[in-house]
């Protein structure tokens, strides 16, 4: 179901309510079941709806519904990014917080997984492991654009906002120019930052705000918070207030030439879903399969003795029985034989029934379907291995490069309206002509293994010509391609070959390069 919009009556009922500010800790608008044969959580609707209004200068004309906005956040939405972010630490609150046992005296082992930073590692580093390329012409804005990459590490930023999308479903950076007139962009917390948009069909950005907590407290009542509100053209800073009770008082202005509002959202969907957001009911389930194993393996240690025969001709009593009892016994009377005979005494130890077969592969299949509902790709199947063509290797990933596409396209749309605000700057204070982002090209490079001696056999095979500087460059141990050439052409001229030997060299080369393409022998 698509995010829906909050409206003025929303937030009336919504604090019109008893203001409980301590039920982040608790949770609120999240369900976990405390039933023991029941595993899922839940988020309410309100958890990911989109803040919408008419204008910035009407919202600023009232206070009270920006008030409400920022508590609606803290007591509505903050809770899933909780759970979200506890997942991804392995944290799992579902295993950690249900009613396991039924009783008490049975072993209660809580074995949390964490599937969320599995899923995300991959994630990331498919789409941002190499570096994300940003290109534009002419080469001035080129260089703008460079020093600007590298003043604020953008690809461990880039690297850092993909994380978030898949952890939260939503990514903030705001972007600001410091007292040396260096322009920095930096990562914003999304557990105290959202974008309010208008009411139009192009949802544009009217606001945004941080309330950023200013004083370490155990005590929620006492929680302070420093708003601050982002419009398009200035920034508005509030005193500090309490988070329980919100007053935006004493405002503190200041302009900026941006021309839009500073804080960026990223998102890697319309839904603003996260990567393993729709899973967790799975790692629930694997969870509960892995907890129960390790608590049917303790339990088998505490398995009963059974003593059955003749009990009254060994002398036991009632209190001797019940004594046994207590020591994890079981004293069974037995009867006569055919003959008329007592039955002698037997003890044995009776252990629970493990199907170790159904639960492996129980467990196996809750596995598999993480990943093949995440569409993320199991790196540990024995499928998914280097033997198999490419095009075969295609298809395992289709499902991923199509989620992938979404995300890249989306991310692009915030990266671009990144460079604008930077651009939109640098043209306000005549650092450059205009902020015209024409031919302004974002590139997307996977982080997958190449097999590159297979792809240069295939070259050389077929009679192509590749230049040293391009062979050299492949070669992970040679630092500096330029400098070996010369290294090479040098060693040449005092050491002429003749082109026999020349042609010699390139043949042993070609055989070296056809047995690295080989498999080894044993």
């Amino acid at each position: 179901m698509e995010n829906q919009e909050i409206s003025d009556e929303t937030y009336e009922e919504s604090t019109d309510k008893i203001l409980k500010v301590n039920e982040f800790e608790h949770a609120s608008d999240v369900r976990y079941s405390s039933d023991v044969t029941v595993n899922y959580v839940s988020f309410g609707v309100e958890s990911n709806i989109h803040y919408r209004y008419s204008s910035a200068k009407e919202l600023l004309e009232n206070p009270d519904i920006l008030a409400k906005m920022i508590y609606h956040h803290y007591e509505h939405q903050v809770p899933r990014l909780h759970v979200l972010d506890e997942y991804y630490k392995a944290k799992n609150t579902n295993i950690i917080k249900n009613r396991r046992r039924k009783e008490p005296e049975k072993a209660d082992h809580r074995s949390a997984h964490n599937f969320g930073k599995v899923l995300a590692t991959f994630d990331v580093g498919y789409n941002t492991g190499n570096p994300i390329k940003v290109q534009i012409k002419p080469k001035k804005r080129q260089t703008v654009i460079d020093d600007f990459n590298l003043d604020n590490d953008i690809d461990g930023l880039n690297g850092e906002l993909w994380l978030d999308m898949d952890k939260y479903g939503r990514a903030y950076e705001v972007i600001y120019r410091d007292e040396d007139d260096v322009d920095y962009v930096d990562l914003c917390n999304v557990f105290e930052t959202f974008v309010i948009y208008d009411t139009s069909v192009k949802r544009r950005p009217i606001a945004a705000v941080r309330y950023p907590k200013t004083k370490f407290t155990v005590d929620a009542d006492k929680q302070y918070i420093q708003p601050v509100i982002y419009t398009e053209d200035k920034i508005i800073t509030y005193e500090e207030t309490i988070l329980s009770a919100i007053q935006l008082k004493n405002p503190d202005e200041a302009a900026h030439d941006y021309k839009e509002v500073q804080i960026t959202e990223f998102s890697p969907n319309r839904f603003r879903m996260g990567l393993y957001e729709d899973v967790l009911s799975l790692i629930d389930l694997y969870d509960a399969g892995q907890s129960d194993t390790a608590n049917y393996m303790t339990d088998l240690n505490d398995a009963l003795l059974v003593i059955s025969g003749d009990i009254d001709a060994a002398g036991m009593t009632s209190e001797d029985a019940a004594k046994q009892k207590e020591a994890n016994m079981l004293l069974l009377e037995s009867g006569t034989d055919i003959n008329g005979n007592k039955t002698s005494i037997n003890a044995g130890y009776i252990y629970k029934q493990y199907d170790v077969n159904g639960v492996e592969a129980y467990k196996e299949r809750v596995r598999k379907g993480i990943h093949e509902i995440s569409m993320v790709p199991d790196l540990t199947d024995t499928n998914f291995s280097g033997v198999q063509s490419g095009e075969a290797m295609k298809y395992k990933m289709f499902g991923f490069n199509q989620m992938t596409a979404v995300k890249q396209r989306l991310f692009k749309k915030s990266l671009v309206r990144r460079y604008r605000l930077l651009f939109n700057l640098k043209s306000s204070v005549s650092e450059i002509d205009n902020s015209d982002l024409k031919g302004l090209r974002i590139v997307f490079t996977p982080n997958l293994p190449k097999a590159i001696l297979e792809e240069l056999k295939t070259l050389v095979d077929s009679g192509a010509e590749l230049s040293q500087e391009t062979i050299l460059g492949l070669a992970s141990f040679i630092d500096d391609v330029q400098a070996e050439m010369d290294r090479v052409k040098k060693e040449s001229e005092t050491t002429p070959r003749t082109d026999q030997e020349k042609a010699q060299l390139k043949k042993e080369q070609a055989e070296f390069l056809a047995k690295q393409g080989q498999p080894k022998e044993d």
